[in-house]
């Protein structure tokens, strides 16, 4: 269970509550995995938008970012999984390092999608995740060359029961027996087929003979996509203001609350309750922030595309790059390119946006109206972005500055998330 806040924090619970509007229901899907004696050995975590039967996932990567904050932050991971240890689904950008995860080992099994291209670069990530203390399941095993090199980096192996004869599966499992690897059955449908994979050898079972998974859901606090934004970008920052930081997080209920939940959870095992977002931020260290904010960032893209996330960014880096040539101060070019879409971002009017933030008067003037050198150097750099060479109105040294500063931009912001896991 996660650690109770405090007394001191009573103030931040009594707000917390007060924020009810705010809050939203959110869903996990859990299917047990039994062993031979048909124990519950663990539950595989499966994203669901809705009370409903199916995932609906459309963004494999925001839905294992969801999975997370919702299992591991929101609800608690010990009350949905009761200390068994929990099976998670992870797409490539995950294993490849793209986007953090931002947990530890423990009773953590990492799955192995069959979707995924087989490469000397994944089996080298797996290597590097076993080194960590992850375990590793490989998901919906078929036999070939290519996966067969998979099979000396798991420790789990799942087969998909409708995908076998009877005496294909004999095969493979005798195949399997030869490596050390524990073997589940998946798909187990009737109890002919639990006794056959008993008496074949497998470890675990799953599927709708024992239970079908039960979907549990709990509140989360919605995210301020603002906040979160200028969060992200604080934390670009080598020279990273904390106290900046901290304020921020601190103004915001939903951040607040999640980074408390965060590194008051089992998760960290810290011997004392961590109070205060100050102390959460020196106890998780800048890197782990960065890794949480990320996940909280792509669990937001329900009604947004992260594209535009992503675009902000970009055209940030892009003003910040460019404003040294027009004796501008680099951090308020970027700030301006930041907020340059905050209005589609928000679902607001760019003048009611902006009314809430304390941006300086040539930033202001620059996104409302295009005012002054900060306002004609975001007007070329939408108008190359957009190909609009008609209206565009530059030198040749100009438009150099305007493409090198674009694929530089551009490297930025895709590399953005992986950036965030190295540092």
């Amino acid at each position: 269970m996660n650690k109770p806040l405090s007394a001191a924090d009573a103030d931040f619970d009594q707000e917390v509550d007060e924020t009810a509007a705010l809050k939203r229901e959110i869903f996990v899907a859990r299917q047990p995995i039994f062993d031979t004696h048909s124990n519950v050995f663990a539950y595989e975590l499966l994203y669901r938008s809705g009370n409903t039967a199916t995932a609906g996932v459309i963004d494999g990567n925001a839905a294992s970012s969801q999975v997370i904050l919702n299992a591991f932050v929101d609800m608690g991971i010990e009350e949905i999984c009761q200390s068994k240890p929990a099976f998670l689904n992870l797409t490539l950008d995950f294993l490849y390092g793209k986007l953090p995860l931002p947990l530890p080992p423990g009773e953590l099994v990492l799955e192995v999608l069959e979707d995924i291209e087989v490469t000397e670069e994944l089996v080298e990530a797996l290597k590097g995740f076993a080194e960590k203390g992850y375990t590793l399941a490989l998901d919906d095993y078929a036999f070939d060359g290519d996966r067969e090199a998979l099979i000396e980096c798991v420790d789990i192996i799942k087969l998909e029961l409708p995908a076998f004869e009877p005496e294909v599966l004999k095969t493979e499992v005798a195949r399997l027996k030869k490596y050390d690897v524990k073997l589940l059955a998946e798909k187990v449908e009737t109890h002919e087929e639990f006794e056959l994979c008993r008496e074949l050898g497998f470890d675990y079972f799953q599927g709708y003979y024992f239970s079908k998974p039960k979907v549990i859901s709990g509140q989360a606090i919605r995210p301020n996509r603002l906040p979160i934004l200028r969060a992200l970008a604080i934390l670009q920052d080598p020279d990273c203001n904390i106290n900046e930081l901290e304020q921020l997080i601190s103004n915001d209920v939903s951040m607040s609350y999640k980074i408390l939940r965060i590194i008051n959870s089992a998760l960290y095992s810290i011997p004392r309750t961590i109070d205060s977002v100050k102390q959460a931020i020196t106890a998780l260290g800048l890197k782990a922030i960065r890794e949480w904010m990320v996940i909280i960032t792509l669990t937001d893209v329900d009604d947004k595309p992260q594209e535009l996330v992503t675009l902000c960014l970009q055209r940030a880096r892009m003003m910040q790059l460019l404003a040294g040539s027009q004796q501008l101060n680099p951090d308020v070019g970027f700030t301006t390119g930041l907020f340059s879409s905050i209005d589609a971002l928000m679902d607001q009017k760019m003048e009611d946006v902006l009314s809430e933030l304390p941006l300086a008067k040539e930033v202001v003037g620059a996104l409302l109206r295009r005012e002054g050198k900060l306002g004609l150097l975001l007007d070329s750099v939408i108008q190359f972005e957009k190909g609009d060479w008609d209206t565009l109105k530059c030198s040749d040294k100009g438009l150099q500055a305007l493409q090198e500063s674009y694929t530089e931009s551009l490297q930025w912001s895709q590399e953005l998330f992986s950036q965030l896991a190295d540092n």
